[in-house]
């Protein structure tokens, strides 16, 4: 669970990331626009990077733990999920900014939600342990 936990910080300063492009100064259209693109980019690179991969991780855990997990959290987490997958790399009906701050409001909420809720379920399931990405 601890590799997870760190992989999460990556995530946050990804929000804060899109978060500050997507505040970029709006009487300066250029830079904005430059501001979004590059912020995109970066969030797919991380998708592609890290992203991906960490929730291929989690979601091979709450696999192995499903049966103690509270189910209203394998729901959200899970949901959460394939929203993010959208948001990061995906086609998405969203116009940058508002992609960009979707983005970041939902990862900043489902990091704080997963160290808060769902790993601690999951670290009570004696399999979880062992199979510790």
């Amino acid at each position: 669970m601890l590799s997870l936990s760190r992989e999460h910080h990556t995530s946050l300063v990804m929000a804060r990331t899109a978060r500050r492009a997507a505040n970029e100064n709006e009487n300066d259209v250029m830079a904005r626009a430059v501001a979004m693109t590059a912020a995109m980019a970066s969030i797919e690179a991380h998708w592609h990077t890290l992203m991906a991969a960490h929730f291929e991780k989690e979601e091979r855990l709450i696999r192995i733990a499903q049966d103690t997990l509270d189910p209203q959290a394998v729901t959200r987490v899970l949901a959460e999920h394939a929203e993010l997958r959208i948001l990061a790399a995906g086609p998405c009906a969203l116009e940058p900014a508002a992609r960009l701050r979707r983005f970041a409001d939902l990862i900043s909420a489902h990091v704080r939600y997963e160290e808060r809720t769902l790993f601690p379920q999951l670290q009570s399931h004696p399999c979880v342990t062992d199979a510790d990405p």
